[in-house]
């Protein structure tokens, strides 16, 4: 059938005696109603539900056959960490840039990416978290990624260009368990719900990027999933990322990002994308946040 639950909503519910109770069946047909109208005994909905749940699961031939969300990894010194890791209590600001689909293209295109949408422009995101309360322990970060598109999977995710973060535990656990690109770094985080700022340094003391600003108007913006692409040993690895708290959105004009001196590649990437002295179309922000990190599966 083209579309399996239409058979269920077309169907009336009617009280059909028994002898004694049975077990439910697979396949049960309709009971003839009066008017010819198609009556279905309640005693079958448990087994009509599950062959429906079946043909579903049959439609989609690209739904892995397991996909296990709570797992116990080992990582290559032997440690081991469990999944998903949760962020308890955190604080953070994603700021959203408009930029030329041709500079995105240069950085997607020789890993099978293309940006998401089909404008004249793409868009790349700059987000910074300052976790206080999590399973790895407390460190702040800072996220560079395009919305980007993978052949075959309609769905868009954050390919992550750059991930720095504070702490040498999180830096090791990021490459291997998802290959995220991080590197140790330092991150200063200041600020409120009237103003922002992020100064990112590298191991040498030299700044790599500092973005500051004032917020706008804010408005309330859902939860939101904020899934990623990483090149994990060679692979195409996507991982689901799960905001569970608000954000507050608005208008980025009041924010500028400015890039630093330093020799770091994070640098020459954010100059070769054009963000020097940019300002964002639009940003969101959370304090308290959490969130959920989900294992990573090959596409």
């Amino acid at each position: 059938m083209t579309d399996p639950l239409q058979y269920l909503r077309d169907l009336q519910v009617a009280a059909v005696p028994r002898a004694q109770p049975q077990m439910p069946r697979r396949v049960m047909p309709a009971v003839p109603g009066p008017g010819g109208q198609n009556f279905l005994d309640p005693c079958d909905l448990p087994s009509l539900a599950l062959e429906i749940l079946a043909e579903g699961r049959g439609a989609n031939p690209r739904a892995p056959a397991a996909r296990l969300y709570l797992q116990r990894c080992s990582l290559p010194d032997g440690a081991r960490c469990s999944l998903p890791i949760r962020y308890f209590d955190a604080r953070c600001l994603i700021a959203t840039f408009a930029i030329e689909r041709a500079r995105a293209c240069g950085v997607l295109n020789p890993v099978g990416l293309q940006p998401a949408g089909d404008g004249a422009d793409a868009a790349v995101l700059l987000g910074c978290f300052e976790y206080r309360d999590t399973d790895l322990g407390p460190y702040n970060e800072v996220g560079l990624s395009i919305p980007a598109i993978a052949s075959g999977n309609p769905e868009p995710a954050l390919y992550v260009l750059h991930l720095p973060v504070t702490t040498a535990e999180t830096d090791r656990i990021g490459r291997a368990l998802w290959g995220y690109p991080k590197f140790v770094a330092g991150i200063d985080i200041r600020g409120d719900s009237l103003a922002f700022s992020t100064t990112l340094r590298d191991t040498a003391g030299s700044t790599i990027a500092a973005f500051e600003g004032a917020f706008a108007a804010l408005r309330p913006s859902p939860p939101a999933e904020l899934p990623t692409y990483t090149i994990l040993n060679g692979n195409l690895t996507r991982t689901r990322i799960d905001a569970l708290t608000p954000f507050q959105e608005g208008a980025g004009a009041g924010f500028c990002l400015k890039v630093g001196p330093s020799s770091h590649p994070m640098t020459k990437t954010l100059s070769a994308l054009g963000l020097d002295g940019a300002r964002p179309s639009r940003v969101r922000y959370a304090d308290p946040f959490q969130a959920l990190l989900f294992p990573g599966f090959p596409v």
